[in-house]
């Protein structure tokens, strides 16, 4: 008698124990289902944010060179349009001044000489869509792929 009640302990013990590892093992496995669920969304989130973070540099970046441009204009009254856009694209970023500055447009206003005391008007327009590493519309999603900026700049330089 004693020794069944031992053998009963033990049965249970053994039970107990195969409950408790099938309780952990499911715990595992539900964290695994719940992790395929969950990782494509994040994923594709982050992929997203990361192509948005893309674009903010170049509008960034735009918008710096830009001043640099409206600047110079306003410093070199007799600069032309050519020299102002050569200027830029030699203090632009990388992202800016790829390919010899095949994606960015500029245009100066007014047309120099840039009068003492007058405003000139520098404007970019950037083509970005050679950033985009998804499509576009991505899951409804539409990234901006021309980018543009205006700056103006009291003109100081002499026109002689």
């Amino acid at each position: 008698m004693h020794m069944e009640k031992h053998d009963n302990r033990q049965a249970k013990g053994r039970l107990v124990a195969r409950l408790v590892r099938w309780l952990r093992a499911s715990g595992r496995a539900q964290s695994m289902v719940e992790l395929a669920f969950v990782l494509p969304v994040v994923l594709t989130v982050m992929v997203i944010g990361v192509q948005f973070a893309i674009i903010g540099a170049a509008s960034l970046a735009l918008g710096q060179v830009n001043y640099q441009g409206a600047r110079y204009a306003a410093i070199n009254g007799t600069a032309t349009a050519s020299a102002i856009k050569t200027y830029m694209l030699s203090v632009a970023s990388p992202t800016i001044s790829a390919n010899s500055g095949a994606y960015l447009t500029s245009t100066v206003s007014p047309a120099p000489p840039c009068t003492f005391g007058t405003s000139v008007t520098v404007s970019l327009s950037y083509d970005a869509a050679h950033l985009l590493a998804l499509s576009n519309p991505f899951l409804g999603i539409t990234f901006p792929t021309t980018l543009t900026s205006t700056e103006s700049a009291f003109c100081e330089g002499s026109t002689n």
